[in-house]
Protein backbone atom coordinates (compact mmCIF):
# COMPACT_ATOMS: atom_id res chain seq x y z
CA UNK A 1 0.00 0.00 0.00
CA UNK A 2 1.01 3.60 -0.40
CA UNK A 3 1.92 5.34 2.83
CA UNK A 4 1.48 8.91 4.04
CA UNK A 5 3.50 10.48 6.83
CA UNK A 6 1.58 13.38 8.32
CA UNK A 7 2.95 16.26 10.40
CA UNK A 8 2.34 19.87 11.37
CA UNK A 9 4.27 22.57 9.55
CA UNK A 10 4.44 24.69 12.73
CA UNK A 11 4.87 22.16 15.55
CA UNK A 12 3.75 22.55 19.16
CA UNK A 13 2.83 20.52 22.23
CA UNK A 14 0.60 17.47 21.75
CA UNK A 15 -2.66 18.13 23.56
CA UNK A 16 -4.75 15.12 22.51
CA UNK A 17 -4.41 11.93 20.49
CA UNK A 18 -7.76 11.02 18.99
CA UNK A 19 -6.94 7.76 17.18
CA UNK A 20 -5.21 4.48 17.93
CA UNK A 21 -2.85 2.35 15.92
CA UNK A 22 -4.67 -0.03 13.61
CA UNK A 23 -7.79 2.11 13.55
CA UNK A 24 -9.50 2.84 10.25
CA UNK A 25 -9.82 6.57 9.62
CA UNK A 26 -12.06 8.61 7.37
CA UNK A 27 -10.80 11.47 5.26
CA UNK A 28 -10.74 14.63 7.39
CA UNK A 29 -10.80 12.79 10.73
CA UNK A 30 -8.59 14.39 13.37
CA UNK A 31 -5.67 12.24 14.53
CA UNK A 32 -3.78 14.60 16.86
CA UNK A 33 -4.48 18.04 18.33
CA UNK A 34 -1.63 20.36 19.27
CA UNK A 35 -1.75 23.04 21.95
CA UNK A 36 -2.37 26.52 20.48
CA UNK A 37 -3.46 28.58 23.49
CA UNK A 38 -1.83 31.81 22.28
CA UNK A 39 -3.03 31.65 18.68
CA UNK A 40 -6.76 32.38 19.26
CA UNK A 41 -5.85 35.51 21.24
CA UNK A 42 -3.54 36.67 18.45
CA UNK A 43 -6.24 36.00 15.92
CA UNK A 44 -8.80 38.00 17.91
CA UNK A 45 -6.37 40.93 18.09
CA UNK A 46 -5.70 40.90 14.34
CA UNK A 47 -9.41 40.46 13.60
CA UNK A 48 -10.18 43.52 15.77
CA UNK A 49 -7.51 45.52 13.95
CA UNK A 50 -9.01 44.47 10.63
CA UNK A 51 -12.51 45.50 11.74
CA UNK A 52 -11.14 48.86 12.87
CA UNK A 53 -9.34 49.36 9.57
CA UNK A 54 -12.42 48.46 7.52
CA UNK A 55 -14.66 50.72 9.61
CA UNK A 56 -12.29 53.68 9.19
CA UNK A 57 -12.33 56.83 11.34
CA UNK A 58 -15.30 57.47 13.60
CA UNK A 59 -17.67 60.28 12.75
CA UNK A 60 -16.49 62.16 15.84
CA UNK A 61 -12.91 62.08 14.55
CA UNK A 62 -14.07 63.38 11.17
CA UNK A 63 -16.05 66.16 12.85
CA UNK A 64 -13.00 67.10 14.95
CA UNK A 65 -10.84 67.23 11.82
CA UNK A 66 -13.33 69.46 10.07
CA UNK A 67 -13.54 71.77 13.08
CA UNK A 68 -9.75 72.09 13.20
CA UNK A 69 -9.67 72.95 9.50
CA UNK A 70 -12.36 75.61 9.96
CA UNK A 71 -10.54 77.06 12.97
CA UNK A 72 -7.28 77.30 11.04
CA UNK A 73 -9.15 78.95 8.16
CA UNK A 74 -10.52 81.57 10.56
CA UNK A 75 -7.01 82.18 11.92
CA UNK A 76 -5.81 82.65 8.36
CA UNK A 77 -8.44 85.31 7.70
CA UNK A 78 -7.39 87.13 10.89
CA UNK A 79 -3.68 86.85 10.03
CA UNK A 80 -4.30 88.27 6.55
CA UNK A 81 -6.20 91.21 8.02
CA UNK A 82 -3.40 91.90 10.48
CA UNK A 83 -0.83 91.73 7.70
CA UNK A 84 -2.81 94.21 5.64
CA UNK A 85 -3.08 96.65 8.58
CA UNK A 86 0.60 96.19 9.33
CA UNK A 87 1.41 97.07 5.71
CA UNK A 88 -0.59 100.30 5.99
CA UNK A 89 1.02 101.25 9.31
CA UNK A 90 4.47 100.43 7.97
CA UNK A 91 3.82 102.66 4.95
CA UNK A 92 2.94 105.50 7.36
CA UNK A 93 6.10 104.65 9.34
CA UNK A 94 3.97 103.97 12.42
CA UNK A 95 5.48 100.49 13.10
CA UNK A 96 8.95 99.15 12.62
CA UNK A 97 10.08 96.79 9.88
CA UNK A 98 10.42 94.01 12.44
CA UNK A 99 6.76 94.24 13.44
CA UNK A 100 5.74 94.25 9.79
CA UNK A 101 7.89 91.22 9.04
CA UNK A 102 6.36 89.44 12.02
CA UNK A 103 2.82 90.04 10.69
CA UNK A 104 3.83 88.78 7.24
CA UNK A 105 5.38 85.61 8.76
CA UNK A 106 2.26 84.90 10.81
CA UNK A 107 0.08 85.24 7.70
CA UNK A 108 2.32 82.88 5.73
CA UNK A 109 2.32 80.33 8.57
CA UNK A 110 -1.45 80.45 8.72
CA UNK A 111 -1.58 79.38 5.06
CA UNK A 112 0.52 76.29 5.88
CA UNK A 113 -1.58 75.53 8.96
CA UNK A 114 -4.78 75.61 6.89
CA UNK A 115 -3.25 73.32 4.27
CA UNK A 116 -2.12 70.82 6.93
CA UNK A 117 -5.52 70.83 8.64
CA UNK A 118 -7.26 70.34 5.30
CA UNK A 119 -4.95 67.42 4.46
CA UNK A 120 -5.69 65.75 7.81
CA UNK A 121 -9.41 66.18 7.24
CA UNK A 122 -9.16 64.71 3.74
CA UNK A 123 -7.28 61.70 5.13
CA UNK A 124 -10.05 61.09 7.64
CA UNK A 125 -12.64 61.28 4.87
CA UNK A 126 -10.64 58.87 2.68
CA UNK A 127 -10.57 56.25 5.45
CA UNK A 128 -8.00 53.51 5.92
CA UNK A 129 -5.46 52.78 3.20
CA UNK A 130 -6.33 49.62 1.21
CA UNK A 131 -2.80 48.35 1.78
CA UNK A 132 -3.31 48.38 5.56
CA UNK A 133 -6.54 46.40 5.20
CA UNK A 134 -4.82 43.91 2.90
CA UNK A 135 -1.96 43.52 5.39
CA UNK A 136 -4.37 42.84 8.26
CA UNK A 137 -6.24 40.27 6.16
CA UNK A 138 -2.98 38.57 5.25
CA UNK A 139 -1.99 38.35 8.92
CA UNK A 140 -5.41 36.92 9.76
CA UNK A 141 -5.10 34.31 6.99
CA UNK A 142 -1.66 33.35 8.28
CA UNK A 143 -3.02 32.80 11.78
CA UNK A 144 -5.93 30.78 10.40
CA UNK A 145 -3.40 28.57 8.62
CA UNK A 146 -1.46 28.06 11.84
CA UNK A 147 -4.64 27.19 13.70
CA UNK A 148 -5.55 24.61 11.07
CA UNK A 149 -2.07 23.10 11.39
CA UNK A 150 -2.73 22.55 15.10
CA UNK A 151 -5.05 19.72 14.08
CA UNK A 152 -3.57 16.89 12.05
CA UNK A 153 -6.14 15.23 9.80
CA UNK A 154 -6.28 12.03 7.82
CA UNK A 155 -5.95 13.10 4.16
CA UNK A 156 -8.25 10.32 2.92
CA UNK A 157 -9.70 7.00 4.05
CA UNK A 158 -6.78 5.11 5.56
CA UNK A 159 -5.49 2.96 8.41
CA UNK A 160 -3.35 4.39 11.20
CA UNK A 161 -0.29 2.15 11.15
CA UNK A 162 2.06 4.00 13.53
CA UNK A 163 1.28 6.81 15.97
CA UNK A 164 4.63 8.38 16.79
CA UNK A 165 3.58 10.78 19.57
CA UNK A 166 1.72 10.89 22.85
CA UNK A 167 0.06 13.65 24.86
CA UNK A 168 2.61 16.08 26.25
CA UNK A 169 5.24 15.61 23.55
CA UNK A 170 6.70 18.80 22.10
CA UNK A 171 7.04 18.59 18.32
CA UNK A 172 9.33 20.53 16.05
CA UNK A 173 7.89 21.85 12.78
CA UNK A 174 7.42 19.09 10.17
CA UNK A 175 8.15 16.35 12.71
CA UNK A 176 6.34 13.14 11.76
CA UNK A 177 3.24 12.46 13.85
CA UNK A 178 1.80 9.33 12.26
CA UNK A 179 2.23 6.88 9.40
CA UNK A 180 -0.95 6.09 7.47
CA UNK A 181 -1.71 3.25 5.09
CA UNK A 182 -3.81 4.47 2.17
CA UNK A 183 -6.11 1.50 1.71
CA UNK A 184 -7.58 2.90 -1.50
CA UNK A 185 -4.08 3.02 -3.05
CA UNK A 186 -3.01 -0.62 -3.09
CA UNK A 187 -0.76 -2.13 -5.74
CA UNK A 188 1.42 -5.10 -6.56
CA UNK A 189 4.77 -5.14 -8.33
CA UNK A 190 5.63 -8.12 -10.52
CA UNK A 191 8.61 -8.83 -12.75
CA UNK A 192 8.17 -9.92 -16.34
CA UNK A 193 10.75 -11.14 -18.87
CA UNK A 194 11.98 -8.75 -21.50
CA UNK A 195 10.10 -10.41 -24.44
CA UNK A 196 6.77 -9.63 -22.72
CA UNK A 197 7.28 -5.87 -22.91
CA UNK A 198 6.01 -5.79 -26.49
CA UNK A 199 2.60 -7.00 -25.27
CA UNK A 200 2.20 -4.88 -22.12
CA UNK A 201 1.13 -1.24 -22.19
CA UNK A 202 0.19 1.31 -19.55
CA UNK A 203 -3.49 1.05 -18.67
CA UNK A 204 -3.86 -2.60 -19.70
CA UNK A 205 -6.44 -4.49 -17.66
CA UNK A 206 -5.07 -7.51 -15.79
CA UNK A 207 -6.35 -10.14 -13.39
CA UNK A 208 -4.84 -10.71 -9.97
CA UNK A 209 -5.19 -13.64 -7.61
CA UNK A 210 -4.07 -14.04 -3.99
CA UNK A 211 -3.80 -17.16 -1.85
CA UNK A 212 -6.34 -15.87 0.67
CA UNK A 213 -9.13 -15.96 -1.95
CA UNK A 214 -8.46 -18.95 -4.23
CA UNK A 215 -10.34 -18.89 -7.52
CA UNK A 216 -11.29 -15.19 -7.21
CA UNK A 217 -9.98 -12.66 -9.72
CA UNK A 218 -9.30 -9.10 -8.65
CA UNK A 219 -9.26 -6.36 -11.29
CA UNK A 220 -6.09 -4.38 -11.84
CA UNK A 221 -4.49 -2.03 -14.33
CA UNK A 222 -0.87 -1.54 -15.40
CA UNK A 223 0.27 1.72 -13.86
CA UNK A 224 4.03 1.74 -14.37
CA UNK A 225 6.68 -0.13 -16.36
CA UNK A 226 10.28 0.25 -15.29
CA UNK A 227 12.66 1.75 -17.81
CA UNK A 228 15.58 -0.53 -16.94
CA UNK A 229 15.96 -4.23 -16.28
CA UNK A 230 16.73 -5.91 -12.97
CA UNK A 231 18.70 -9.05 -12.16
CA UNK A 232 20.64 -8.53 -15.39
CA UNK A 233 23.77 -10.68 -15.82
CA UNK A 234 27.04 -8.77 -15.99
CA UNK A 235 27.80 -9.94 -19.57
CA UNK A 236 24.75 -10.45 -21.78
CA UNK A 237 25.87 -12.09 -25.01
CA UNK A 238 23.47 -14.86 -26.01
CA UNK A 239 19.73 -14.97 -26.64
CA UNK A 240 19.35 -17.39 -23.76
CA UNK A 241 20.88 -14.91 -21.37
CA UNK A 242 18.80 -12.00 -22.66
CA UNK A 243 15.55 -13.68 -21.64
CA UNK A 244 16.80 -13.69 -18.05
CA UNK A 245 16.34 -9.92 -17.91
CA UNK A 246 13.20 -8.88 -16.04
CA UNK A 247 11.40 -5.55 -15.80
CA UNK A 248 9.29 -4.39 -12.89
CA UNK A 249 5.61 -3.72 -13.64
CA UNK A 250 3.43 -1.92 -11.10
CA UNK A 251 -0.24 -2.89 -11.14
CA UNK A 252 -2.87 -0.77 -9.41
CA UNK A 253 -5.58 -2.90 -7.77
CA UNK A 254 -9.26 -2.32 -7.14
CA UNK A 255 -9.70 -2.76 -3.38
CA UNK A 256 -13.13 -1.22 -2.87
CA UNK A 257 -14.20 -4.20 -0.75
CA UNK A 258 -11.12 -3.96 1.46
CA UNK A 259 -10.16 -7.63 1.03
CA UNK A 260 -6.58 -7.03 -0.08
CA UNK A 261 -3.86 -6.14 2.40
CA UNK A 262 -0.26 -5.03 2.17
CA UNK A 263 2.21 -7.93 2.18
CA UNK A 264 0.04 -10.48 0.38
CA UNK A 265 1.69 -12.53 -2.34
CA UNK A 266 -0.10 -12.19 -5.67
CA UNK A 267 -0.13 -13.71 -9.14
CA UNK A 268 -0.87 -11.39 -12.07
CA UNK A 269 -2.23 -12.59 -15.42
CA UNK A 270 -1.61 -10.44 -18.51
CA UNK A 271 -4.28 -11.32 -21.08
CA UNK A 272 -2.32 -9.87 -24.01
CA UNK A 273 0.68 -12.11 -23.40
CA UNK A 274 0.54 -15.40 -25.28
CA UNK A 275 1.01 -18.41 -23.03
Amino acid sequence: MDEARVASRYGGRVQKTLAQEGEGLRGGQVIVELDAAELPAQRDRIAAQLDEAVAGPRKEEIAAGKAEWEAQTAQQVLANSERQRAAELFADKTISATEYDRAVAVAQASVQNVAAAKARYDLLLAGTRPEQIAQARAQLAELDTQLREMKIFAPTNCVLEVLSVKAGDVLAPNQQVATLLLTNHIWVRVFVPEPWLGHIKLGDAVKVRVDAFPGKDFAGAVEQIQRSAEFTPRNVQTVGERVKQVFGVKVRLNNTQGQLRAGMAADVSFPNVAK
